[in-house]
């Protein structure tokens, strides 16, 4: 006979290895024959050797194994949807194609929410998992919002996925939880604006120049960047807003606006007309933030703010080490980096404040700062100063009189 060598499986079926013949009928054309049934069919194995059998019922118990386990995920991916990491990795690949600064809030927030629902079907979540998941973020609202947004995506990607086709959503469901940290960013404050227009009353340097836009304009850091001076309508008093710029691993590289709404028109304010005058017969093509043919650096324009701001007592030490390799040997470098404290965002803040005070429609100051609606304006920029109280309560006491 034969001699074969089992593998463990076919070992453990065979009730006695070491006469493989014991369980088996020995037909009369000399074979071996085993009959099992295997998922509620009958099946017939055979050979002429005995090791062979088992190692033939051995594979297709395997096989069937496998086939069951096929079928049970075919049933749960039916019944319970495909798990949240498939879709979330489609997702993925199609919020790394946007802008790069919509990546740098997205990516987080889908990282969180494969951490908690990952290895979960889409149809096994609940609405009330995600209320508590939020919940327990320990997150400002926003962020908070900008988290049930991005799961409210993926799911409406296994909605809208040809072979998913989806019909569940829990995110839709359920609603950001109450009594989050809210903190509503604060403009400049009026040493920081005085600053500003002191600059703008003398003679404005390049440097000079870009807290002045920002102040006069309202723009985001990315819109000012790409304005050039071919986008200034002198005569009408109007700047075009047409594109933004953005700065992956340092370069600048042009894009659309944050949203539709950023393809705007602006008014040209006095004070920055003045300040570019001696700049006005510069090549067309000069983008006004640097004064330059191409958009500045990252690190070019951090630079530049930092200084400005440092020089006008608006900045603080940060104490900064790298190790670094000189003759063979590694030493530690210690240097100090000056951070400016108040952003340029900053004035975007200042900006709204100002077109509330100067009596603007809001209508009007929402297309001029480039949002589509007002509850952003008054959630998130509005900051109620101390000119403003003090001008409703003239106008109160007015009213009384």
């Amino acid at each position: 006979m034969k001699n074969k060598k089992m593998s463990a499986l076919a070992k453990g079926l065979c009730p006695d290895p070491l006469n493989p013949q014991k369980g088996l009928r020995k037909k009369s054309n000399g074979t071996f024959e085993l009959v099992r049934s295997i998922n509620k069919r009958q099946r017939s194995f055979s050979s002429k050797h005995p090791e062979e059998v088992w190692e033939k019922y051995a594979v297709a118990l395997s096989v069937s194994e496998n086939e069951e386990d096929d079928e049970s995920l075919a049933i749960d991916q039916n019944i319970k949807g495909p798990l949240f990491n498939d879709v979330a990795d489609k997702y993925e690949e199609y919020v790394r194609s946007m802008k790069n600064g919509t990546q740098k809030s997205y990516l987080p927030a889908i990282q969180r929410a494969r951490a908690r629902f990952g290895e979960s079907h889409m149809k096994e979540i609940e609405p009330w998992q995600i209320k508590d998941f939020l919940k327990n973020l320990g997150m400002a609202k926003t962020t908070v919002s900008n988290q049930k947004s991005v799961i409210n995506s993926i799911y409406q990607f296994y909605i809208d996925d040809p072979i998913w086709h989806g019909d569940y959503n829990p995110a839709s469901m359920t609603t950001i939880p109450r009594g989050l940290k809210q903190t509503r960013r604060i403009p400049p404050n009026a040493a920081q604006i005085q600053a500003v227009k002191n600059a703008a009353n003398g003679t404005p340097s390049r440097e000079d120049l870009v807290p002045i836009i920002y102040m006069c304009t309202g723009a985001r850091r990315g819109e000012c960047c790409a304005i050039q001076l071919k986008n200034i309508d002198w005569e009408n008093n109007i700047i075009t807003i047409e594109r933004a710029v953005e700065w992956p691993n340092n370069r600048p590289q042009f894009t659309t606006t944050k949203t539709g709404a950023g393809v705007r028109q602006i008014p040209l304010l006095k004070m920055l007309k003045d300040a570019l005058s001696k700049y006005r017969n510069l090549p067309k093509e000069t983008f006004i933030v640097g004064l330059g043919k191409t958009p500045v650096t990252a690190c070019a324009y951090k630079r530049m703010w930092s200084a400005w701001w440092k020089e006008k007592g608006f900045a603080r030490p940060v104490a900064r080490t790298k190790n670094v390799i000189r003759n063979g040997k590694q030493t530690t470098i210690h240097t100090t980096e000056w951070i400016a404290t108040v952003s340029a965002h900053q004035f975007r803040h200042e900006y709204v404040c100002m077109l509330c005070e100067a009596g603007v429609k809001e209508e009007v100051a929402i297309q001029i700062i480039g949002h589509s609606n007002a509850k952003m304006v008054h959630e998130v920029y509005m900051h109620l100063k101390k000119s403003m109280l003090t001008e409703a309560t003239k106008q109160l006491n007015q009213y009384l009189a």
